[in-house]
């Protein structure tokens, strides 16, 4: 070969070298991993995987990140902690683990449970180390939900305080997260998008390196990384889907945030993956539609304080859409109470009250006060006035027949002081003295119980039970069903979002190394 058939050789072979480096570049992930939600856990799983040293791409469709961390109530529960040890309460993550399994009789994942109560106490002295504002009365028992035996439920000062129900709500997690979330995004490990869809998951080969995803302007993208993490929460403010995969739906009432679409199990669902426990939907009990077919009930609005009577014992009756009672209105089990209004038709609990049991304590209505309900009544869109029970009966459309008889029936059981049809025990408040008041309450759903099949790995699973090589998801993905099973166990909804987020986080970068 002569010197210039030589340097020809040598410069068509460089340029093949530069043509196939520059294509290997182009093909190459931009980015470590890939999250798709900046909620609970697509916040504290970016944090982890910054602060581990991968490059994290956050995509966020609202225009501003936290998810439910803004309308959250901000309860988290945890065994093991510095909190309790320091007021004396021994408890373990076991501990916390065979509740939760007792209380939702064996529903709940037994391994995901297992590792979010594990990773609980790391989660809660992680967040007190940066300077999270614990409430002085936390640890506690609560009993809004089925009380455990021991206090280790956690809120924040920011959070609801029943001695100050109109502090924030749920913050007190997001202003502890935003300064460790800047600090990454400033040294540009975490990358954020806002106001920018996921449409659908880029799959090739049996693996999912990344997105297409779609502005709020219209334009689409594809963003690449190693790893993808759907963190996008569920579906319990879309009526459509949610009526799809729910057995015995009806209509849906809603407290969910209204981004809660479920386009993260959708995507994935288009690949194969595997969807479970919508059967376990659950719903908390009080919710008031206060625009009449909206199928929205918004609990910092008002809500109808009937989960528990050990914190406000209640001076009214129950009624059904037949018009008539169907459960002891004092019963102190939560489950049994939430279970009884989700049997009822349409989810509806009409609740029935005269003038004295409405000025004779706390108002029924949160944060209401009672002349804020008087001037609801004169609305009559959700809670409704009469002179009369005939005039209450006609307003409410409920069967007259049943409704005066219902009453009469429960009148005289407070007279006689026994309550032979349902056994209710405090009979103070009869329903007598005018003007007579009837508040339309809902079952109402706040998390949807289904959700995205993963093994203890959190890597999303197909149909057939293998995982889908580079997809993972985490936080309410997963369905509330996961760690609570079939009931609302306390905490065991926001702690593992940001426990399990956090976890994989770490995980994902231990991989990489």
């Amino acid at each position: 070969m002569n010197k210039e058939n030589r340097r020809r050789f040598l410069s068509r072979l460089a340029m093949g070298t530069l043509l196939a480096s520059a294509l290997k570049n182009r093909q190459k992930p931009s980015y470590d991993l890939l999250i798709v939600g900046a909620g609970s856990a697509g916040m504290t799983c970016a944090i982890a995987a910054a602060e581990s040293g991968l490059r994290v791409m956050v995509v966020e469709k609202d225009i501003k990140i936290g998810g439910t961390l803004n309308i959250t109530a901000g309860q988290m529960s945890a065994a093991g902690t510095r909190l309790q040890k320091a007021k004396g309460i021994q408890d373990s993550p076991h501990k916390h683990y065979e509740e939760i399994m007792q209380l939702s009789q064996h529903t709940a994942d037994p391994s995901i449970t297992r590792l979010a109560v594990e990773e609980a106490p790391r989660l809660i002295d992680w967040l007190e180390t940066l300077g999270y504002p614990v409430a002085e009365q936390a640890p506690a028992i609560v009993y809004n939900h089925p009380p455990y035996r021991l206090a280790r439920t956690y809120w924040g000062t920011m959070d609801y305080n029943p001695a100050n129900p109109n502090e924030d709500a749920g913050r007190s997690v997001l202003k502890t997260l935003l300064p460790v979330w800047e600090k990454w995004q400033r040294a540009g490990r975490i990358h954020l998008r806002l106001g920018t869809s996921m449409e659908s998951l880029i799959y090739h080969g049996g693996k999912v390196n990344g997105i297409v995803a779609q502005g709020n302007d219209g334009s689409k993208i594809d963003l690449k990384a190693r790893q993808v993490v759907l963190a996008t929460g569920g579906y319990a403010a879309n009526p459509e889907f949610f009526q799809q995969v729910t057995p015995n739906a009806q209509r849906l009432v809603s407290g969910a945030r209204i981004t809660s679409q479920g386009e993260g199990i959708k995507a994935a669902l288009q690949i194969g993956a595997a969807f479970h426990n919508a059967e376990k939907q659950g719903y908390t009990v009080g919710g008031i539609e206060l625009q009449p077919f909206s199928g929205r009930a918004d609990f910092w609005a008002a809500w109808a304080r009937i989960s528990t009577p050990l914190v406000r014992p209640p001076r009214e009756i129950y009624l059904n859409a037949h018009g008539k009672r169907f459960m002891a209105e004092d019963q102190p089990d939560v489950t049994l109470r939430e279970r009884a209004i989700a049997a009822q038709p349409h989810r509806q609990c009409w609740i029935i009250f005269d003038h004295y049991a409405f000025t004779a304590g706390a108002p029924l209505i949160f944060p209401w006060t009672v002349e804020e309900m008087q001037q609801e009544a004169e609305k009559e869109r959700c809670l409704w006035k009469a002179n009369t029970l005939e005039e209450l009966a006609a307003k409410t459309k409920l069967p007259a027949e049943n409704f005066l008889q219902t009453i009469a029936d429960y009148n005289g059981a407070v007279a006689k002081g026994v309550d032979e049809q349902l056994g209710r025990k405090n009979l103070q408040f009869p329903v007598s003295t005018p003007p007579f008041y009837a508040l339309l309450t809902y079952g109402f759903c706040l998390v949807s119980a289904g959700g995205l099949r993963t093994n203890p790995h959190l890597q999303v699973l197909n149909d057939s039970g293998k995982p889908i090589q580079g997809l993972y998801a985490v936080g309410e993905i997963l369905g509330a069903g996961v760690t609570t099973g079939n009931v609302f166990c306390s905490g065991m909804l926001l702690t593992p979002a940001l426990a399990l987020g956090r976890w994989l986080g770490k995980k994902l970068a231990r991989e990489k190394m």
